[in-house]
């Protein structure tokens, strides 16, 4: 895991990943995100592109679902905390 900080957003946006336990998609995930946060900057693609680049979330494109499904690390349990 890198030594970069989280931002609140993103500490917000590793729960929602963690609530949907790996079975929900780029596309569930934006939604729910954005339904009880508001809108990012960015898209929550790219977002959890970055969470990936930290070593906090993983991508399966193994199973079909736009943008890929995406499930937290054990890096990032202490977040969840």
């Amino acid at each position: 895991m890198s030594d970069a900080p989280v931002s609140d957003r993103q500490v917000k946006l590793l729960a929602v990943v963690a609530e949907g336990d790996g079975d929900w998609d780029a596309r569930r995930i934006d939604l729910t995100v954005d339904a009880r946060y508001g809108p990012a900057e960015g898209t929550v693609l790219q977002e959890l592109e970055a969470l990936q680049r930290l070593g906090l979330v993983v991508r399966d494109d193994s199973r079909s679902g736009v943008g890929g499904r995406w499930k937290v690390t054990t890096a990032a349990r202490p977040y969840l905390q």
